[in-house]
Formats: C-alpha cells, structure tokens, sequence
C-alpha cells in the first residue's frame, strides 16, 4: 500500500513496478505537501487596484556617468539635473574633452500609489510616459 507523502488516501501497487523515490522526488514532494498545508483558506488576499502615478511635489532627476575608458571607467558624472538637456550639454562637453563616447544616463523620479477607483481621475501624463498606470 503507498500513500502520498502529505497523507491521504492509500492505494495499492504491484511492488515490481515500483522503485524507491529519488532525493529530489521526495524533496519536490515535500515542498509541495508543505506549500498545501500552508493553503488551507486561513488566509484572504483580495486583489486592490492602484493607480501608479508621479509625485508632482518631487521633481525628477537626470544624471549621466562617463563609463567610457581602456582600462577602467572614466567615472565622470553629470551630477544630478531637473532637465536631460542640461545632461547632453554636458555629455558633448566631456566628449569634446576627453573623445570618450560611452555615458550611462539614470533618470529618477517619486512615484505614489492611490487606490482605483471606477470614475476617478489623477493628475499626470498618459501612456507612455512618466504618469498614472494602471496596475
């Protein structure tokens, strides 16, 4: 007789077709036995839906850092900017300097989540950009 290994119900098996489990198939089995235990319906999540849109009262940054180098990175960094095109000026005033043609530009911003609500509106860009999205 053989029954699964979280317990249930026995059934019977002919011993020549049978073999000893493997050490995987009896970790496998255990983990799902335990990931069944641990689903018994104690728990409830209901899915909330939340719009993901950008903080108007933080401002975004650009930055760019130079990775351009023989041996290493060059490491030169932009600095922090509330605008990319004073990022690319200073991106073509490094590369007239120095001939290195390699930046690695970041952009960070401050997002926030609301709940979504059916007819309720948030302020922010559309698809595509920076704004709220439905998530």
């Amino acid at each position: 007789m053989l029954r699964p290994v979280g317990g249930g119900r026995e059934w019977e098996a002919d011993p020549g077709l049978i073999r000893p489990a493997t050490q995987e198939e009896r970790v496998t089995a255990g983990v799902r036995a335990a990931n069944a235990r641990s689903w018994t319906g104690r728990r409830l999540f209901r899915y909330v839906p939340y719009v993901i849109a950008q903080d108007p009262t933080a401002h975004p940054e650009y930055e760019a850092r130079c990775v351009s180098g023989d041996e290493s990175d060059c490491g030169a960094t932009s600095g922090p900017h509330p605008a990319p095109d004073q990022v690319e000026e200073w991106q073509r005033r490094h590369t007239q300097e120095t001939q290195h043609l390699r930046y690695r530009r970041t952009f960070a911003d401050y997002a926030m989540l609301e709940r979504f609500s059916a007819g309720a509106t948030t302020t922010g860009s559309t698809a595509g950009g920076p704004g709220p999205s439905p998530r």
